[in-house]
């Protein structure tokens, strides 16, 4: 059998199809993704056009030219949707058929319905742009550390290079009067090159949706649901990381233990939906305070702690007083006259890289009781203690694991 240009149109019609119900089945397997649903569906209404592109010799010029073009167009302005809506981004339904539209306009005028070159010209230069504004939705995207995401941008940007350079291509050799715009080698090439792209691209949206997934499934892993801040695990993984860069630039490291004051007592007595609110007020206003950046996490129940960089131990000290005094001020609401919610701070300096991670905590845990034995809603200091080296390997080995049980404490 000789593989033709008509044979080869009729097998990418196929295959678009087939990839088109494959993303939606995508879709409807995880609901909690929208974009591959709009992306089969891109491809299932491009699978159309593209079918009765092939009917060119035996159908209507409207249905065989004007209409097919039309929903090929509206193909690829549905991918640029569901690009937008994967990042999170609106769309808008007038800007979806605002190519299919120009398209059907220009199709009503006489002199360009009749001229093959001028809609050749046109439906090219509009794929393009469809192409690259699809690929400046999904760069837009850039920080979510997703893989396909890159080659997506590259395949797109060449697949509007190559239609973009169909336009010379076509002014400089003009298809003559009765000529088939499906005839010759240069739609042969243009045919197997819409194969290779459809199906390429078709496996990156997949590939970049199970990424997404994954990702999301990761950070679940990763934060507490509650606070919205890292969980244990994320902050122990951190601190490590914290500590060994500090045996780089030798600049002392400020361990905070954040412990909220008669949280069972709130618990008890203003309802577990109180308790709730506070530990998110706790949460938010830590991070405000200490920025964004700062490694801040939720390693107990009403149990927190901190890690960063300071100069000293007067910075240390300064910055968790402005924790303590800022969720007070923003907790006031939810107390009574008798109980109103406080937090209890311990912090130790961390100024040899041999510590680990471990007798950090346990040195900002010392300071932290200290504080409430001592009344409460203050701040404590403590000395980190250096252990032998057999210690300070066995601390070590156990810093991925969980730090210790915490206490409900008054």
């Amino acid at each position: 059998m000789t593989l033709d240009v008509q044979t080869l149109s009729v097998v990418t019609v196929f295959v678009t199809a087939l990839l088109g119900a494959l993303l939606v089945f995508a879709g409807l397997q995880n609901r909690a993704v929208r974009a591959p649903m709009i992306w089969g569906a891109a491809y299932i209404v491009g699978a159309l056009g593209l079918a009765l592109l092939t009917t060119h010799n035996s159908a209507p010029d409207w249905i065989a030219i004007t209409l097919a073009n039309a929903l090929v167009l509206l193909g690829s302005a549905l991918t640029w949707a569901g690009a937008r809506i994967f990042d999170g981004r609106p769309v808008r339904p007038g800007l979806v058929l605002a190519a299919p539209t120009l398209w059907l306009i220009a199709c009503m005028v006489p002199a360009f319905a009749a001229d093959i070159n001028l809609r050749v010209v046109l439906v090219s230069a509009l794929m393009a742009m469809l192409a690259a504004v699809t690929a400046e939705e999904f760069w837009r995207g850039r920080s979510e550390p997703l893989m396909s995401r890159w080659p997506t941008v590259c395949a797109l940007l060449a697949y509007a290079a190559a239609l973009l350079a169909r336009i010379p291509a076509t002014l400089l050799s003009p298809i003559l009067q009765g000529q088939s715009v499906m005839s010759g080698v240069s739609f042969a090439l243009l045919a197997f090159g819409t194969l290779l792209f459809t199906v390429v691209l078709a496996f990156l949206l997949l590939n970049m949706t199970k990424e997404r997934t994954e990702l999301q499934h990761k950070i679940a892993s990763l934060i507490d649901p509650l606070s919205g801040v890292p969980n244990r695990r994320a902050f122990l993984d951190g601190a490590n990381r914290l500590l060994m860069q500090q045996s780089l630039d030798f600049e002392p490291l400020a361990v905070f233990l954040f412990d909220l004051d008669r949280f069972k007592t709130i618990n008890d007595e203003l309802g577990h939906g109180t308790g709730d609110t506070v530990l998110q007020i706790f949460a938010s206003t830590a991070t405000r305070t200490l920025g964004s950046d700062t490694l801040f996490g939720r390693i107990g129940g009403e149990e927190f702690a901190a890690v960063l960089p300071v100069g000293d131990l007067g910075e240390a000290v300064a910055i968790a007083d402005r924790v303590r005094r800022n969720f007070a001020k923003a907790a006031a609401d939810y107390g009574t006259d008798d109980l109103t919610p406080s937090v209890s701070v311990g912090v130790t300096l961390g100024c040899d890289p041999a510590l680990p991670v471990a007798g950090l905590l346990a040195a900002a845990d010392q300071a932290m009781y200290r504080a409430k034995a001592n009344g409460r809603d203050r701040v404590e200091f403590s000395e980190p203690e250096i252990a032998d080296d057999a210690a300070q390997s066995k601390a070590a080995a156990s810093d991925r694991r969980s730090w210790r049980q915490t206490p409900v404490r008054a």
